[in-house]
């Protein structure tokens, strides 16, 4: 199913700026405040709850903190939110801090730039980087973040290969690309097995590649009135993944290693936010001190924790509202 096919591009186990299942999720009255929960810190290696103080404690060593989200989840953009607050408090005099997005590609870095110092407001920023077309969730998920982080001094990133690059990729092929969308291209690591396998795995539980339908054609793709357009192979879609996670652990080690005393936290996907995608990746570049967190509600961290592959499960305790909408959605 087309469905299908949009959710592995992606590979964030959620949704993707500019698709239909993105413009249907609106921002709530109260904004990322009034998504606040209760919440536990859970070593996801062991399962062991860890002392809130000791977690934060750990977060100060490390240079790069990628904190996950599922992108439709307000609760776990107020994760985000509070994690950054918790770290913006805890910064001492001297330290740098970067705040790191998915959400912006980045040629638009000069655009984000221009936010941070200012000289343009958030509407500027967002019709400037094609926020709607290109990511399409509410901006009120991130934008107190990135305000958090500005106040405090930080720099904001637009981490995110371009959308022209990845979608060249996924239809022809590294192979295609020209030396100029070469140039674009941090180094590759295609080989890395337990990335593929947990790559194959999602691919699986998704249907894998014989479960797609065809897509309509776009920008000019060649389609036989037959067959439709030709659907991107597995190993395709699997270079675009390599290709995001690659191009924002590379952006985001780039700017650790010109900041000594610097801590960039990142913003990502699920999809991207763990041991083998953009975690290994930054340290393969040399930055060691690297953590990745995982908000979850509670009545869903059982799975985070059967197969951990983040360090830190940041666990909110589900309200009975969401309790109860959990089962009515379960019903239909």
């Amino acid at each position: 199913m087309l469905a299908i096919f949009a959710a592995l591009l992606v590979g964030c186990a959620g949704k993707y700026g500019g698709t239909p299942m993105a413009k249907k999720v609106t921002m709530p009255a109260g904004g990322l405040e009034a998504a606040a929960l209760p919440y536990s810190v859970i070593d996801a290696r062991t399962g062991r709850q860890i002392d809130n103080d000791a977690f934060w404690g750990q977060l100060g060593q490390a240079r790069a903190i990628c904190i996950g989200e599922d992108h439709s989840n307000i609760h776990h953009h107020w994760a985000q939110l509070e994690i950054t607050k918790q770290l913006v408090q805890r910064k001492t005099a001297g330290d740098r801090l970067a705040l790191g997005l998915e959400m912006f590609q980045r040629p638009f870095q000069g655009v984000v730039d221009d936010y941070a110092a200012k000289r343009i407001d958030a509407a500027a920023l967002q019709a400037r980087a094609g926020w709607e077309e290109r990511w399409g969730f509410p901006f009120g998920f991130y934008g107190p973040i990135m305000d958090l982080t500005v106040a405090a001094g930080g720099q904001l990133l637009a981490l995110n290969a371009a959308r022209e690059l990845t979608k060249k990729v996924s239809r022809k092929g590294m192979a295609a690309l020209t030396p100029e969308e070469k140039a674009q291209v941090p180094e590759l690591d295609l080989a890395d097995a337990k990335h593929r396998a947990w790559f194959d795995a999602l691919m699986d539980s998704m249907g894998g590649t014989h479960a797609h339908s065809k897509p309509p054609a776009e920008d000019g793709a060649p389609a036989s009135p037959h067959t439709g357009p030709a659907m991107p192979s597995a190993d395709q879609i699997y270079s675009v993944q390599v290709l995001w996670d690659e191009t924002m652990a590379d952006g985001a080690a780039r700017w650790l290693t010109s900041n000594p005393t610097g801590r960039v936290i990142i913003l990502a996907g699920n999809g991207h936010c763990h041991d083998s995608a953009i975690v290994s990746r930054i340290k393969r570049r040399g930055i060691a001190q690297v953590v990745s967190i995982r908000p979850v509600l509670d009545i869903d961290s059982s799975e985070v924790l059967a197969q951990p592959i983040n360090d830190f499960a940041f666990v909110l305790e589900a309200s009975a509202a969401i309790k109860a909408k959990r089962a009515e959605d379960e019903k239909q």
